[in-house]
């Protein structure tokens, strides 16, 4: 999975309140749910973005937050992973302690 640094992080970061400004701003003014308007509609800017950033056809806004560098630690040495956290002791995937 790409990942985003903190600079392309802040751009969709910046796309995903305008659509969450957007689902807002629809169910002000028709009063009806949310569902009429799916969700790839209302963060298509985000989904588009991410996209041109990493080549992956994300369909899910809400998975891109994920995709962030710094949420995650170094790669494992025993099974080459990411470590679920910066400050993770242990792989979660492989239980290799960290170096």
């Amino acid at each position: 999975m790409l990942m985003l640094d903190e600079q392309e992080y802040a751009e969709i970061a910046s796309l995903y309140r305008a659509g969450v400004q957007s689902a807002k701003d629809y169910r002000m003014k028709s009063q009806g749910p949310l569902k009429s308007v799916p969700l790839t509609e209302r963060f298509a800017a985000l989904l588009a973005r991410y996209e041109a950033m990493t080549v992956f056809k994300e369909t899910n806004p809400d998975a891109v937050l994920h995709h962030r560098l710094s949420l995650y630690g170094p790669l494992c040495n025993g099974c080459g992973r990411p470590l679920r956290t910066p400050q993770a002791k242990l792989c979660g995937s492989c239980m290799a302690p960290r170096e």
